[in-house]
């Protein structure tokens, strides 16, 4: 791989992290599965390509990010005020969104920003090196988001929330509206991923309504090497791993490519096996660690019973031994009173005839 190839294996790593940390929060934190991500993150495209044709890219990503917080929000009353299951209200949610971003785009299907104002045009009038620009400008707004979400997450609110997605019945008894816990991570998941939407459609200087098919699969695959590579230790670590887990899908996809294993319209599948094969890789290890147990289990009863065994075999010697030393006692003593019986029985005869001798003198 060539040095532009593996910056923009990073930068796409780096932009598609900021979907994957936007499923990372409701599909991790608040326990939600939610479609309406894939939603919402191409109204992210949509609004910051129809803002940055009129040039106004920095507007673009503002309105685009509260797009994407209102349509979470929208899923979070659905599912909460509604009872109606997380997975349909994200369906039904992201099924609405396309029509809206069909009438943002005023019925284009898509838009493209070739010559048109974005911000990484816009840093590279100062850079004056495209892909230095895109690294340094993508790596700054990661960082940026996923500092000040790592840091919301460690607050009141930010807490509640994560305790509402460990434990929904507990949060409410302590008289905390779980309702508006879920609304709010939904809304923040979203907007995250209307963010990365709206970079990638200035990153790529094109946008398309459907541009998300299939996204849901990639944010997936980066979380779910994350978590095998780093395992779940805490938020902050948690959305570092999705962000490495981004790159790395990124890196796996380009050298696919790049090797021709699978024809470039084949992505989606390459991405389904790459989840596949993440999500067994902690299946096999949980499988190895418990035959492993049972293996160490077994050692130890055997010696435990060779060593019960052992001690039953020195009780019985030792119990044989006893009963011997008490069988010689019992025939000694027997051999004893039966000397003692004799030299009685010898005395008293001894007795008798000397009083016969001296009765015969007195007469």
């Amino acid at each position: 791989m060539t040095i532009a190839q593996v910056l923009s294996a990073v930068q796409l790593g780096l932009l598609y992290g900021i979907l994957a940390v936007g499923l990372y929060i409701p599909f991790r934190i608040l326990d939600i599965a939610d479609m309406s991500v894939q939603g919402t993150f191409t109204m992210g495209m949509i609004i910051a390509a129809v803002f940055s044709y009129d040039r106004m890219p920095f507007l673009g990503i503002i309105v685009a990010i509260l797009g994407g917080a209102i349509c979470g929000v929208i899923t979070g009353i659905l599912h909460t005020k509604f009872n109606i299951p997380s997975i349909l209200s994200g369906i039904l949610t992201m099924t609405a969104i396309y029509t809206v971003n069909l009438i943002i785009a005023s019925g284009k299907a898509n838009i493209s920003l070739i010559g048109k104002d974005t911000i990484y045009t816009i840093a590279d009038k100062m850079i004056g090196n495209d892909q230095i620009t895109k690294t340094i400008v993508t790596l700054l707004i990661v960082v940026l988001m996923t500092t000040l979400i790592s840091v919301f997450f460690h607050t009141r609110t930010g807490l509640t929330i994560r305790a509402t997605g460990d434990n929904a019945a507990m949060v409410r008894h302590t008289s905390i509206n779980t309702d508006n816990m879920k609304m709010i991570g939904l809304g923040l998941g979203n907007a995250m991923a209307a963010l990365s939407g709206a970079l990638i459609s200035q990153y790529n200087l094109f946008a398309d309504v459907n541009s998300g098919t299939g996204i849901l699969v990639v944010a997936l695959a980066a979380i779910i090497i994350g978590e095998t590579l780093f395992r779940r230790n805490g938020v902050t670590l948690g959305l570092i791993s999705t962000v490495v887990g981004s790159i790395i899908y990124r890196f796996i996809i380009a050298i696919a490519l790049k090797f021709d294993v699978l024809p470039s319209y084949a992505l989606n599948l390459i991405s389904t096996i790459i989840v596949i094969i993440a999500l067994m890789v902690p299946a096999i290890k949980e499988t190895r660690d418990r035959q492993a147990k049972k293996r160490l289990h077994l050692e130890l009863a055997n010696k435990y019973l060779n060593n019960n065994n052992n001690v039953l075999t020195t009780t019985d010697k030792s119990i044989s031994d006893k009963k011997n030393i008490s069988d010689k006692e019992n025939i000694s003593e027997k051999e004893n009173m039966s000397d003692k019986k004799n030299m009685s029985d010898k005395k008293n005869i001894s007795d008798q005839l000397l009083d016969k001798k001296s009765g015969g003198k007195n007469e």
